[in-house]
């Protein structure tokens, strides 16, 4: 059973928004999409590992967490791609989307990607990172009294990888090996080594040490444009709102959605809350009876009377263009 969906992280939605409303000529711009390039390309290694799951025949009760993150003793954080859970072990999964080749020094600690052309780059050093993760596991299952050993890897997304030096001890392969792998490690764990009310325990405590970070760009906001984007136009062009409708000055196209979405780049950008006053100056529109007008018509939750009101944007406000009529 899945218990966490694998989900887009709060940077990469912010990368996204900061991408459509920063300048392209902008010095941040570039440096925000070298970010979001890298998020995104191993996100979408994430979920061709997920894939894997989908024909892993589980012969008990279990459950799987994608992108767990919490805190541990000392408030630093631990954000762990997979976990998988059942009545006789926990796997933890380290998923890492790198081409080339790639090489592991473990006496240096260190992390090598040789690119085709020869030139090599340095990252951080995934076995570490998951041997991390495992220490603290072992720390709090011995807290909760939950008696499961902990197995873990390293998996490889892209096929093209070549994979050089690696430790002995280490498990690290090919995303398409995790099948075997899993069925393996059945093999090894023949007994359950607790009961179905343990691991429900065990799921329950997961849940509420979970704690999701949430990162803030360091980046002036008088930079961000403002107003409705057109989405036909790749967002490159601020359109008008004239009686009503919002209407690109390039493309001549009119998008009713260009409300929900401005208004959903707000809420991560600025602020959930936002006044009759915030929302004139973001859209560029000068009547305060316009503005009403749209926000009525959304009926979302508020706090205080009259000029002082201001209004929460809910988390799913793109849902809003979906169920209206």
């Amino acid at each position: 059973m899945i218990v966490l969906e694998r989900g887009i992280s709060n940077k990469m939605i912010l990368l996204e928004l900061l991408m459509r409303r920063l300048d392209e000529e902008d010095i941040d711009y570039e440096y925000f999409r070298n970010q979001y390039i890298s998020i995104k390309y191993g996100y979408e290694g994430e979920k061709r590992a997920d894939r894997e799951w989908e024909e892993i025949v589980i012969p008990s009760t279990y459950y799987l967490f994608h992108n767990f993150e919490t805190e541990n003793e000392v408030n630093h954080s631990h954000q762990i791609d997979t976990i998988f859970a059942n009545q006789s072990f926990i796997l933890l999964l380290e998923i890492k989307n790198i081409g080339g080749r790639i090489d592991f020094d473990q006496k240096k600690h260190q992390f090598v990607r040789t690119r085709l052309d020869g030139t090599e780059d340095g990252f951080s050093n995934p076995i570490d990172q998951v041997e991390r993760h495992v220490r603290f596991f072992k720390r709090t299952l011995t807290k909760w009294d939950i008696p499961l050993p902990i197995e873990y890897a390293i998996i490889l997304t892209q096929p093209s990888t070549v994979i050089g030096d690696i430790p002995n001890n280490v498990s690290i392969f090919h995303v398409s090996g995790l099948q075997t792998y899993v069925y393996n490690l059945f093999a090894k764990y023949k007994k359950n080594l607790i009961s179905t009310h343990s691991l429900e325990k065990l799921k329950k405590n997961l849940l509420a040490i979970r704690k999701r970070k949430k990162w803030e760009p360091k980046i002036d906001k008088n930079k961000l444009r403002k107003g409705f984007l057109c989405k036909a136009c790749n967002y490159k062009f601020v359109m008008k709102f004239e009686h009503g409708n919002f209407i690109c000055p390039m493309c001549k196209v009119k998008n009713k959605d260009a409300f929900y979405e401005a208004l959903f780049d707000y809420r991560h950008l600025y602020s959930e809350w936002i006044t009759n006053c915030n929302l004139r100056d973001y859209l560029n529109i000068d009547s305060r009876f316009a503005v009403k007008r749209l926000i009525s018509n959304l009926n979302l939750e508020y706090e205080g009377i009259k000029r002082g009101r201001k209004y929460r944007i809910p988390e799913d406000i793109l849902k809003f263009m979906e169920n209206r009529t």
